[in-house]
This record gives C-alpha cells, structure tokens and sequence, in this order.
C-alpha cells in the first residue's frame, strides 16, 4: 500500500479556510457596526409567533419620536390632570419611553428646547416686519414728496 500525499489539496484547504475566518470576521465586523446604529427595543416580543423584533430607525425619526412623546405628554397634562390612570401609569411609561429612546442615541431633549428657544428669540430680535414696513411706507411718501416738489418747480 502506497501512501500519496496531495499537497495542493492541502493548501488550498487551508487557503478555504482562511477565507471563511476573514469572511466571518468580516461579517461580525459588519455586525456590530450595524449593532451600532441600531436602536433596540427591548422585549418587543410576539406573542403570538413568539418572535422577537428588532426596530430600526434613522436618527432623525428617533429624534421626532422623543419629541412627539413629550408633547404628547404636555397635551394630555393639561386634558387628563383628574385622571388617576393616566396620571398613575400612562404618563410615567410615555415619559420612560422616550427617555429610554433618548438615553440610547444620547438625546438631551432639555438642551435641545433650549437651544431651540434661544434660537427663535433670537429670529424674534432680528424679525424688524412692521418698523422695515413704516420704513419703506415713509420713505416713499418721502419720495413721492420729493418728485410732487421737483414737477412744482419744473412749472415755475
């Protein structure tokens, strides 16, 4: 009995393997960056299929979400300040919600409507509307004063 040893097989088994480590390494990379930028709701489960979801969403979505969340809050405070279930559980999962949301993409929704606050007093101080109306309204009489005393003295 005579022993052959294919050494080309041998490496291009190892060559095979070396790329599905790279080509594993290459997806858990991928993996976690995708992990990353994804937002995860915690115990969304289906009851049904018993299946857990993930959701994914772009920062800007999440953003507008926290933001409904608080006014959704603000409006239902002031309609629903004698409803003890509203006040006992809905309000406080609403706010947990988007907390939770917030704390996750690292959301400050305080800074941010302050800095939208300063922002429109701002605009507010810049916005001179009604005096830049008077403004041009006077300097057209001007204007028109101006060219009335110009054809007076052209018929003198």
């Amino acid at each position: 009995m005579e022993f052959k040893f294919d050494f080309r097989a041998e490496v291009k088994k190892k060559e095979l393997a070396k790329a599905a480590l790279r080509k594993a390494k290459a997806a858990e990379e991928a993996e976690a960056l995708r992990a990353e930028k994804k937002v995860m709701i915690e115990k969304a489960i289906s009851l049904r299929h018993m299946v857990d979801y993930v959701v994914s969403c772009s920062h800007g979505d999440l953003i507008l979400i926290i933001a409904m969340l608080h006014d959704y809050i603000k409006i239902l405070d002031e309609f629903k300040e004698d409803d003890i279930t509203y006040q006992a559980y809905y309000r406080g999962r609403f706010q947990h919600i988007a907390d939770h949301l917030a704390e996750q993409i690292g959301y400050d929704y305080n800074a941010a409507l302050e800095k939208c606050a300063k922002k429109k007093e701002k605009e507010d101080k810049d916005d001179i509307g009604g005096e830049a109306f008077e403004l041009a309204y006077k300097k057209a009489v001007r204007e028109q004063k101006a060219k009335g005393n110009k054809e007076m003295q052209n018929r003198e």
